[in-house]
C-alpha cells in the first residue's frame, strides 16, 4: 500500500533513508572486514616467510658454529704444538746442550785438575735434573719453576748468577724502574729470552762477560742483554742456530710479536752482541 498523504510519505522517506544508512555502513564494514582479513593474509604469509628465512638461517648458524668450534679446537691445537716446541726448545734443548758442554769441559779438565772435572760433572747433573723438571712443567703447561719461586727480577738474578757459576764469566743484572708483578706472559717471555740470550753467549759467542738490564717505564718493560762475544754479521751470514739467529732467535722473535712487543739484535763481528726485547707492561690485573 502506497503512502497518500504526506505524512506517510515522510515516514516512509524515513525509513527508506535510514535502512539505506543501515545497509551503506554494512557494506563499509564487510569491505573494512574484507581489507582487514587482506592484510591479514598477506601479514600471516610474510610471518610465515620470515619464519622460514629464519629456520634457514638458524641452520646456516649452526652449521658455521659447528664449523668454528672445528677450527678453533685445530687452532688451540696447533697453538699448544707451538707452545710445547717453543718450551722445550727454551728448557729441555738448552738444558741438553749445557749438559753436553759440561761433560766435554770435565772430560777436558780431566787430566789436568780432578776439582775441575767434579765441578763440570755436578753441573752436569744439576742441569739434567733441571732439564727434567722444566719437561714436566712444560707438558702441563705450568708457570716456570723460576717464576714460582721468584719475582721477575729475583728469578732473573738467580739465572745470571748459575751462568755465572757454571762457564766462570763475569755476569751482572741491573734493574732501572720500580718493578712491579706482570701478566705471567709477559714474564715467561722475558725470562726464555734471558735464558736464550746467555745460552747463544756461553755456547756460541764464547763470551766472557755478560750484562743484563732489565727496565720497568710507564707502559713499557725492556730487556737487553749484551755480550762480549765473537759477534756476527746478520747481513753477510744466514741465520743459523750457530750465529744466534735460526730457531732460537725466531722463537724468542715470535714470542715478542705475540705480546705486540719488538726485539731488537745489534751485533757485528769481533764487537759482541746485544738482544733487546720490548713489551707492553700488561699488570696481573689487566
Amino acid at each position: 500500500m502506497l503512502p497518500t498523504t504526506p505524512g506517510q510519505v515522510g515516514g516512509f522517506l524515513t525509513v527508506l533513508a535510514f535502512n539505506l544508512a543501515v545497509v551503506g555502513v554494512l557494506l563499509a564494514l564487510s569491505e573494512v572486514a574484507d581489507r582487514l582479513s587482506r592484510h591479514r593474509k598477506q601479514a600471516n604469509a610474510e610471518l610465515a616467510e620470515a619464519n622460514r628465512r629464519l629456520t634457514e638461517m638458524l641452520a646456516e648458524n649452526a652449521g658455521l658454529h659447528a664449523q668454528l668450534l672445528v677450527q678453533a679446537r685445530e687452532a688451540g691445537a696447533a697453538d699448544e704444538r707451538r707452545r710445547f716446541a717453543q718450551e722445550m726448545h727454551d728448557t729441555v734443548a738448552q738444558g741438553l746442550a749445557g749438559i753436553v758442554t759440561q761433560l766435554q769441559a770435565a772430560d777436558q779438565a780431566r787430566q789436568a785438575s780432578a776439582a775441575d772435572a767434579d765441578r763440570h760433572l755436578a753441573n752436569a747433573v744439576a742441569l739434567a735434573r733441571e732439564s727434567l723438571t722444566q719437561a714436566r712443567r712444560a707438558v702441563h703447561a705450568l708457570r716456570p719453576l723460576e717464576l714460582e719461586r721468584a719475582a721477575l727480577p729475583e728469578a732473573l738474578a738467580e739465572l745470571v748468577e748459575q751462568w755465572r757459576e757454571r762457564n766462570s764469566a763475569t755476569a751482572a743484572l741491573t734493574v732501572t724502574g720500580e718493578a712491579r708483578p706482570l701478566h705471567p706472559e709477559v714474564e715467561v717471555t722475558l725470562l726464555r729470552i734471558a735464558q736464550e740470550s746467555l745460552a747463544n753467549a756461553a755456547k756460541y759467542a764464547r763470551a766472557s762477560r755478560v750484562g743484563l738490564t732489565l727496565s720497568y717505564m710507564p707502559g713499557l718493560v725492556t730487556l737487553d742483554v749484551r755480550d762480549d762475544g765473537i759477534g756476527f754479521d746478520p747481513a753477510a751470514e744466514p741465520p743459523s742456530r750457530a750465529t744466534g739467529g735460526g730457531y732460537g732467535l725466531d722463537v724468542m722473535r715470535r714470542r715478542v710479536q705475540r705480546l705486540a712487543g719488538r726485539l731488537d739484535l745489534e751485533t757485528e763481528p769481533g764487537a759482541g752482541t746485544t738482544v733487546s726485547a720490548t713489551l707492553p707492561a700488561i699488570s696481573v690485573e689487566e
